[in-house]
């Protein structure tokens, strides 16, 4: 009678799960990573706009996904400058969130 050796399942070894599990989160974060290159209409709409509206002292500091405009500023008369351009150039296209004037922080 001959008897058949049967092969024991082996488990995987650490360090080739911890192999694999990198490979995974390394092909995640670059899945994901390339999500986030392209801006949004929005964001598109908004950058058109403010290519429109830059003023002296003015400074774009961010476009939120939505397409809101944060831009800093060194006074209020710039600020209004700046706010009132935005409106403008809005009333010809789809609107966007109102934008935001902000000082830069002040020094110690």
């Amino acid at each position: 009678m001959t008897s058949i050796a049967r092969a024991r399942p082996t488990r995987p070894t650490p360090l080739r799960m911890l192999k694999a599990t990198s490979v995974g989160l390394c092909g995640l974060a670059l899945f994901l990573g390339a999500c986030t290159l392209a801006n949004t209409p929005q964001q598109d709409l908004a950058y058109a706009r403010w290519a429109k509206c830059s003023a002296p002292y003015v400074s774009l500091e961010r476009v939120d996904l939505d397409g809101r405009i944060t831009f800093k500023i060194s006074n209020e008369g710039s600020r209004q400058q700046v706010l009132q351009c935005l409106a403008e150039a809005g009333r010809t296209g789809p609107p966007l969130p109102e934008p935001v004037g902000v000082y830069p922080p002040s020094g110690p």
